[in-house]
């Protein structure tokens, strides 16, 4: 498997991209069983043992957290565009894009993943669509980043 997608062919086409969402369904399929199972427990305590603590209502708020995230997950726009490989930057919070034209883009990504980025200085970026939604990635980082551009 490649530690990096390829800038040849459509993004959607490229192995790295495929295992990239291959893992993000695997990661919202286990907190979809996590919440579940919670639920399950929590209705097995309710109504089976007639436990009367707070952890039942713990495992109901665990259960309706995770069915949210899943949820609430934004699925990559890539369509049939290409990566493009990147030199970045962070400046105020933002990712910094230094490619044929210079964009600044909104990126949630972790103190590990700011540090990885900050010391490598490449990314992979999906041209943005009309909207501003694009798609960033990190060699050796195994995930998609939704992103959109800043206006700020």
């Amino acid at each position: 498997m490649p530690d990096k997608p390829s800038t040849e062919g459509a993004a959607l086409d490229d192995p790295w991209t495929r295992h990239c969402l291959e893992v993000a369904d695997r990661r919202a399929f286990g907190w979809v069983v996590l919440g579940a199972l919670a639920f399950a427990l929590q209705l097995a305590l309710v109504f089976v043992f007639e436990v009367s603590s707070s952890l039942p209502a713990v495992l109901l708020l665990f259960a309706a957290a995770a069915l949210g995230l899943v949820l609430t997950r934004r699925q990559p726009v890539l369509g049939d565009r290409e990566w493009v490989h990147v030199r970045v930057h962070w400046r105020r919070g933002r990712l910094v894009v230094h490619g044929t034209r210079q964009f600044v883009l909104d990126v949630s990504a972790g103190p590990l993943v700011r540090g990885r980025i900050s010391r490598h200085r490449r990314a992979w970026v999906v041209v943005p669509d009309r909207a501003g939604n694009t798609v960033v990635t990190f060699r050796g980082v195994p995930r998609l980043f939704p992103a959109k551009v800043s206006r700020g």
